[in-house]
């Protein structure tokens, strides 16, 4: 009887010993799977190096013109343009062009994004001599001057 007892006993232990396990492991493999895609889906921005503008150098006042932007986005098709983000404080025009990252789910074709001349559209109001202002990754800038007539 006392044998039969231990026995059992040591079944229960070996029983609750590989629960034990098991839940261990499928937590471990759990969390190690989805740490590895949790980016799967998210969306990253990011400032995009402008190589060049366009910009005319005269402008009527209150006449629209546009800025013409070119410079290398992302290298593949997973990269976009967002936005422009752009402040106009005393006479100084400053630009941020934006772009975003998504993944697709690992699902990106390898090619050139470029910004390939898209166009900001600026109307000023106020007569005067502007700097043009673009920001770049890196901290530097490019500028260049408008003259609103």
């Amino acid at each position: 009887m006392k044998s039969l007892r231990n026995s059992l006993l040591k079944q229960k232990n070996v029983r609750f010993k590989l629960t034990l396990f098991l839940l261990f492991l499928f937590i471990t493999l759990s969390s190690s799977f989805f740490s590895c895609h949790k980016n799967w889906g998210e969306n990253n921005d990011f400032l995009i190096s402008i190589d060049s503008i366009i910009v005319p150098s005269i402008v009527n006042q209150g006449a629209s013109f546009d800025i013409n932007f070119y410079g290398t986005i992302g290298f593949s098709d997973c990269y976009s343009f967002k936005t422009f983000n752009r402040t106009l404080r005393e006479n100084v025009l400053t630009i941020e062009c934006f772009g975003t990252f998504s993944d697709n789910n690992g699902k990106c074709a390898d090619r050139l994004v470029t910004m390939n001349g898209i166009v900001m559209n600026m109307t000023i109001l106020v007569p005067g001599t502007y700097l043009v202002v673009i920001k770049q990754p890196d901290n530097s800038t490019i500028v260049k001057q408008i003259e609103i007539k």
